[in-house]
């Protein structure tokens, strides 16, 4: 291959270098090298981005029942709940390589999805997915901790986003029409390979952080006594439990409206997604400033509030055009969660313990999620109309937003 074909190969990528040097602003020269590599990963890992947000509309159309979206969405958190047995195994084998190991595992699994044949087989192999890849959560955020400065963090964060929301705004219209054409067996593989390919970017931003990767010592106070030492995280965490409610109550109910009520096709659901990655991209360029500017907390909360643009929608739908406000929203809180979560968890931490605080954040997300999907299917069954349903979760995301007040002015 020539240089001249070399770099227009490359230039893509090469362009979102460009681009975010311009947002991230001046840094020092190892910081922006650091920036540039994980925007490579970043930008891989949109692929697979892209083709997560299609699952819950293949697993329905494999005749998943509501009961299996619901385990689909309770699964995806199955790692995080056990957050805390990757410690002791950080612990043991290395935080750089057991992350690595668990992404490399964990995103073959779509690899080898071509083989599954109906909703069961596929829902297995996401479990071996959501679980190793929850459990490296803590890893990555102590590795953002520690490559990127206290007052750059949130721009460079926001800014390397911008590659995964590039990528995913271009591929999940073609991931809807390989869907409708090829079928799900091209392109969960396609998502895979791609995965793959970004954990083996990130080994080498993880190997930039050298001792600042090195593990705290084993955590003598109960998880009780920690959240009763630092109020504000307890408040956080409180908060986090509406957020996550509100978000997965009714989230088995959304492909339900999208496949049995609007009869949305593989390319209209991508032409939603289009929309919902050019939100996703304009967050990632205003939240990284707003979180330098007001801090974690107080993003978050605007973050809540925009959460309920998500949901409502799906009150009055009546053709598919009508959930594109909520396609929208979503991709813009999608943004702000990424940034806005990592920088409160680290805000509120009490020094040297990033790690712990954000495993004991991972827990509670997990615990949240392996049982707030059923809650829809349950009320629904009781005979409450999808309509209430989704009220119901619009008021818990405010309510979430209320709470991170006290939050903000507690010290």
């Amino acid at each position: 291959m020539t240089g001249l074909s070399a770099q227009r190969t490359f230039s893509p990528l090469v362009w979102l270098q460009g681009v975010g040097t311009r947002l991230a602003g001046p840094l020092p020269a190892n910081t922006r090298h650091t920036a540039r590599i994980d925007l490579a990963h970043a930008s891989l890992y949109g692929v697979l981005a892209a083709t997560l947000t299609f699952m819950a509309v293949i697993l329905r159309r494999l005749g998943a029942t509501p009961e299996q979206v619901a385990a689909y969405y309770s699964l995806s958190y199955v790692g995080l709940v056990s957050a805390g047995v990757s410690m002791g195994l950080m612990r043991r084998f290395g935080m750089q390589r057991f992350a690595v190991t668990c992404w490399l595992i964990s995103r073959s699994a779509f690899i080898i999805a071509a083989l599954a044949t109906n909703a069961t087989a596929l829902l297995a192999l996401t479990v071996v997915f959501w679980l190793l890849d929850g459990w490296t959560g803590p890893a990555y955020t102590q590795t953002i901790r520690s490559v990127y400065p206290d007052e750059q963090r949130g721009r460079i964060i926001s800014t390397v986003r911008l590659g995964t929301a590039t990528v995913a705004l271009i591929f999940t219209p073609l991931a809807g029409w390989i869907l409708d054409d090829l079928g799900y067996q091209v392109l969960l593989p396609m998502g895979g390979l791609a995965g793959v390919a970004a954990a083996l970017v990130f080994a080498r931003v993880m190997r930039r952080a050298g001792d600042g990767l090195a593990l705290p010592s084993p955590e003598k106070r109960s998880a009780l006594r920690l959240l009763r030492a630092n109020p504000r995280f307890t408040i956080y965490l409180c908060s986090m439990l509406l957020f996550g409610l509100a978000g997965l109550i009714p989230s088995s109910l959304y492909p339900i409206v999208q496949v049995d009520y609007l009869n949305l096709s593989y390319t209209e659901v991508g032409l939603l997604g289009l929309a919902q990655s050019l939100a996703w991209l304009t967050g990632y360029l205003v939240i990284g400033r707003l979180v330098d500017r007001l801090g974690g907390v107080r993003s978050l909360q605007l973050v809540f509030v925009v959460n309920a643009i998500v949901i409502l929608p799906y009150v009055w739908a009546t053709q598919g055009w009508m959930l594109l406000p909520s396609y929208v929203a979503s991709g813009l809180v999608t943004a702000g969660v990424d940034v806005a979560v990592i920088s409160t968890v680290i805000q509120l931490a009490e020094p040297g313990r990033v790690t712990v605080y954000a495993t004991a954040n991972s827990t509670l997300v997990g615990v949240r999620g392996l049982i707030a999907p059923f809650l829809g299917p349950i009320l629904l069954s009781a005979g409450v109309p999808s309509a209430a349903i989704f009220a119901l979760s619009a008021a818990l995301t405010l309510v979430g937003a209320a709470v991170l007040i006290a939050a903000a002015r507690s010290r």
